[in-house]
């Protein structure tokens, strides 16, 4: 299966780098699925079963037309990360624990349903010899993100959270095909890291 992928940002070579566990045969859930991508990513390795879960925003309807497009077997449900239920062999969150007001809360709520997490977030990092802090409130102080940890910070939330670290990649660069500013130009922001957590 082809994946299509959002018009903003082609996901494909993040999704080649980062540290997938087999997924045949598994049921999966995408948290805060946006476009679905990320769903039909785990379909296309082999997962049996996928569920993508979203609040109710405009990119709901992107996701159950891209799976639609493609003949999909994955469902699609207006769901919080926080109202979670069911059992999952993996979960995958995509750039969401930056948006949420509760994040420690939320890993814990998934650790709840799912064996496995494989978290991919934006960080931040050091500026020249400033160390990053392990987190920072509203980093882009437009309202686009609440909490951006560095990768430190990032494995200390997920095991505050209960979960152990096994997999992390190193910093990844998001590849834009539309403008997006000099920040992103010059490597500032679009700057993430993945961890699998078992």
């Amino acid at each position: 299966m082809d994946v299509p992928w959002f018009d903003a940002v082609d996901r494909r070579p993040i999704a080649a780098q980062l540290p997938w566990p087999a997924l045949a045969g598994k049921r999966c859930l995408d948290i805060g699925t946006a476009d679905g991508f990320w769903a039909l990513e785990m379909e296309r390795r082999g997962a049996a079963d996928v569920l993508a879960t979203d609040v109710g925003t405009p990119f709901a309807r992107h996701a159950r037309e891209r799976f639609d497009a493609v003949e999909s077997n994955a469902r699609y449900e207006e769901r919080s990360v926080y109202d979670l239920d069911g059992e999952y062999d993996l979960a995958f969150m995509g750039w969401v624990l930056q948006t949420l007001d509760d994040p420690i809360r939320a890993l814990k709520a998934v650790r709840g349903v799912a064996k496995q997490l494989l978290l991919l977030d934006t960080i931040s990092v050091p500026l020249l010899f400033l160390p990053a802090p392990l987190a920072r409130l509203d980093a882009r102080r437009d309202g686009g993100e609440l909490f951006v940890f560095n990768p430190r910070g990032m494995r200390k939330a997920l095991e505050r959270a209960g979960w152990r670290v096994e997999a992390r990649t190193g910093v990844l660069r998001d590849r834009y095909t539309i403008p997006t500013g000099w920040k992103h130009r010059a490597g500032i922001r679009g700057r993430s890291c993945a961890m699998l957590a078992s």
